[in-house]
């Protein structure tokens, strides 16, 4: 065949077999990965995935002669990032085709082109990928040379990252006010001398010290990690804004506070401790494990119901949040163990035993009340059941932190009170602190926001006395906070916002996000914020954990995990997942008319400065979106 004759055959197969109108046969998507085998920090490795339908394939970047139009991949330049090197491309299939006399080369089945990519900027950037694509079949038949926008997000790391820190900060004050408990306090002393007196030297007992403190730790961590495992970290989230579990955290919490204030003790079976603490006297390291496992199950009518209260707010904090929360815990339990075992002379200026620590545990068992009540706060926002608006919950809070601080000035006693002589400088100290916390949560009663606890009360627009809002059709907008026009509905902002040629802030929030309520009152509430999300934007609201159900014509088998959504928060949930490749929340993201992102996505934590750049990076944008 002569060149001029395959290039008209080439031209009128073409033109005369292209597909037209029917689906692709083939589907890119885009990720990224790590290069630590590189050892280069900064450096992305952008792997772009091509699915090719069997009895299909499409074309290397390079083609022979005229036959096929070749693969092409464009990034778009960024001063956020740079190209390293060539775009690397899978080896290629050479095949003779006899009909066109020469040999063709082409990819098929799963095709997979990488780019290594630096970046330059500490910011979260958008990365976009333009593909040119033909696809064909050997019989010759061909689609049209067709041109995809791939669009990731590339992001300096996850915010939730960040947020195990906070349950190690949480668990370590939880595992210091299990010090104070008259179960531990008084366990100090006798556990480090019998440490001291009972080994050969000084080194010894150190050692010994040294072991049992971290025996401690492995065994916190380890009901931590188990935890973890048990319920993995979907269940937690979903158990995190469940009504029957918050109701019934809930009531295990009031059983920790009548606990705490000497109703009763919550304790272990005698014969199971006793076995534990007969293992603790064999000796050797066995012996020494043994002795702290001893301690934590003696002690656990006190460190029960911390233990608990960790473990029951960890549930909101993913997998990560139980191992850390009793890793902090167990190293301030272990601590004072091993410190007085290598400095015995400290202890003579611990405080005696007395009073104080029963009234340490008083304490704690009100402020278990106080915690027990977001719970079922948790469990009326999602049910949206309006039992509990703020100010019922505010003029709760404001009685139990006032009887804490009547208790601590000695008017009110419970049943293992010793009797209160001279009030100590300590406990005067502690009383003036509840009173003033009392009188800071009665301001809530008059127009105060209550910033310092936005995340632990219900939002200000959850209230019996909350006012209506309405878009600018007249129509009534529910629970919209600082009295913003909010959507409900994607679909329906998403129209919205092209009819009014404005971007789109979507907020996936939660009735149960403690995020969520902070940066609705600390930082949506700052006036540039207000004025951009009021008048810039179309705000729209999606509650991932709402239990409102979805009519029925409207549910569906979510192709992301095969189960079918039925509440307006599954609705939202596979929306974030599936379209957005995030489950966090808060989450927001900020989208034009298309449903293209005008930035990186941002979540918590976030400061006023931030989100303010986010937005004016997102208008800004999408301006130079409408001027095109």
């Amino acid at each position: 065949m002569t060149m001029l004759k395959k290039r008209f055959f080439v031209l009128v197969l073409f033109v005369s077999l292209t597909t037209f109108g029917q689906e692709l046969p083939y589907q890119w998507s885009v990720e990224t990965s790590s290069v630590a085998d590189r050892n280069q920090e900064g450096q992305i490795l952008v792997k772009l995935k091509c699915t090719v339908d069997s009895s299909w394939h499409i074309y290397p970047t390079v083609v022979n002669g005229e036959l096929g139009y070749p693969t092409t991949i464009k990034f778009t330049p960024s001063i956020s990032y740079q190209l390293i090197g060539e775009l690397n491309e899978p080896l290629a299939i050479e095949k003779y085709d006899s009909l066109l006399e020469e040999t063709t080369r082409f990819l098929e089945g799963e095709v997979v082109f990488t780019q290594l990519i630096e970046r330059k900027s500490t910011e979260a950037f958008l990365l976009n990928v333009s593909i040119e694509t033909q696809a064909c079949q050997e019989s010759g038949n061909c689609t049209r040379p067709e041109i995809s926008i791939r669009q990731l997000e590339i992001r300096p790391g996850s915010a939730d990252d960040k947020t195990w820190f906070w349950y190690l900060i949480g668990g370590l004050a939880a595992g210091f006010l299990a010090l104070l408990t008259p179960c531990v306090f008084p366990m100090i002393p006798l556990t480090v001398t019998f440490f001291t007196k009972q080994s050969e030297s000084k080194r010894g007992g150190v050692l010994k010290a040294f072991i049992y403190g971290l025996s401690i730790v492995v065994i916190y961590v380890v009901l931590g990690f188990s935890v973890a495992a048990l319920v993995g970290g979907e269940a937690l989230n979903q158990m995190a804004s469940s009504v029957v579990f918050n109701l019934l955290f809930f009531v295990i919490l009031i059983v920790f506070a009548i606990s705490f204030l000497g109703f009763f003790e919550i304790t272990l079976p005698a014969s199971f401790v006793n076995k534990m603490d007969a293992k603790g006297d064999k000796g050797g390291w066995i012996g020494i494990f043994f002795m702290a496992f001893a301690l934590v199950l003696v002690s656990f009518s006190c460190t029960g119901p911390l233990i608990g209260t960790l473990l029951i707010e960890a549930v909101q904090g993913g997998v990560l949040a139980p191992i850390m929360g009793m890793l902090g815990f167990s190293l301030a339990l272990a601590l004072p163990f091993t410190l007085f075992a290598v400095f015995p002379n400290w202890m003579n200026g611990l405080p005696k035993s007395g009073g104080w620590l029963n009234a340490v545990k008083v304490c704690l068992g009100f402020l278990e009340l106080a915690l027990a009540l977001k719970f079922l706060s948790n469990a009326d926002l999602v049910h949206q059941a309006n039992l509990l608006p703020r100010e019922v919950f505010l003029a709760i809070w404001v009685v139990l932190f006032g009887l804490l601080a009547i208790y601590l000035l000695g008017w009110i006693r419970f049943k293992h009170d010793s009797k209160l002589g001279k009030l100590s400088v300590g406990r005067k100290i502690v009383a003036g602190f509840f009173i003033v916390f009392t009188v800071y949560l009665t301001t809530g009663f008059f127009g105060n926001s209550l910033n310092l606890l936005s995340g632990v009360l219900p939002p200000i627009h959850y209230s019996w006395f909350a006012t209506e809002s309405k878009d600018d059709e007249g129509r009534t907008i529910e629970h919209c906070p600082n009295d913003l026009t909010c959507y409900h509905d994607y679909q329906t902002a998403l129209s919205i916002a092209k009819k009014q040629q404005k971007p789109l802030l979507v907020d996936f929030t939660g009735w149960t996000c403690t995020n969520c309520r902070a940066v609705e009152q600390s930082i949506w509430s700052v006036p540039v914020i207000d004025s951009l999300i009021r008048n810039e934007y179309v705000l729209v609201s999606l509650y991932v954990d709402s239990r409102k159900k979805l009519p029925k014509n409207q549910r569906f088998i979510s192709k992301r995990n095969n189960k079918e959504v039925i509440t307006y928060g599954d609705l939202w949930t596979d929306l974030e997942v599936s379209k957005f490749k995030e489950f966090t929340q808060p989450l927001y993201v900020l989208l034009d008319s298309n449903e293209r992102l005008l930035a990186p996505k941002h979540s918590y934590p976030t400061t006023a400065k931030k989100y303010q750049q986010f937005l004016e990076r997102g208008l800004t944008n999408y301006q130079g979106v409408v001027a095109k």
